[in-house]
């Protein structure tokens, strides 16, 4: 079995995955699921089984995107579901740990994994980025805010005054940018799964 052919039908797969995005997760799967049966059954009768004999089965199986329009235009038998699920994951992935330490985004990520709303890919992205949320950023801002200034003492013998010293000033706009970055980056994955969350499939009456 040729490693080439294998690669070539991975990256069809995976083509097709992507056109068929707007479907229900599980009609999607169906269909991706149909049409690796149909391409490992075909491949079984090649003789060769070369890369050229791959691609030209590829080519007449069609092309992904035409094979997405055309199922897009089935009607499904499915019964939309509730679509609360999806949307509380989008909501407590970034802000989850921020109201219920830790347990709140973890939660988010259970729901997350559970639907089909998203492929595995998108699933990870909301896992891996930022874990545990806007709750490290805060956790990083308290931090930072109580470790105070360095204590000096007036030339003058006055009163000693908190005052920042060395490079305190630097670390501060350091600490400040980082916070920054840690809390877009959760919203921007939220609103990323927002805008890749697929839609329930719709009733035939």
């Amino acid at each position: 079995m040729s490693s080439s052919a294998d690669k070539l039908v991975e990256d069809y797969l995976e083509r097709l995955d992507d056109a068929l995005a707007e479907l229900p997760g599980s009609r999607r799967r169906e269909i991706v699921q149909e049409i690796e049966a149909h391409i490992d059954e075909a491949r079984a009768k090649l003789d060769p089984e070369d890369e050229l004999g791959v691609r030209n089965l590829l080519d007449r199986i069609g092309d992904p995107s035409e094979i997405a329009t055309e199922a897009a235009g089935e009607p499904s038998a499915e019964v939309a579901r509730p679509r609360w699920r999806d949307i509380a994951a989008v909501v407590l992935l970034p802000i989850g740990g921020v109201v219920l330490p830790f347990f709140g985004w973890l939660l988010g990520v259970v729901l997350l994994w559970v639907s089909d709303a998203w492929n595995t890919r998108e699933k990870l992205i909301g896992t891996l980025v930022i874990p545990g949320g806007l709750l490290v950023p805060l956790g990083l801002l308290l931090t930072g805010t109580s470790s105070g200034g360095c204590v000096e003492i007036a030339s003058s013998g006055g009163p000693r005054a908190a005052q920042p010293c060395g490079d305190e000033a630097g670390t501060n706009w350091g600490l400040a940018l980082l916070v920054a970055l840690l809390v877009l980056a959760p919203i921007a994955s939220a609103i990323f799964l927002a805008r890749r969350m697929r839609p329930p499939a719709r009733t035939v009456v």
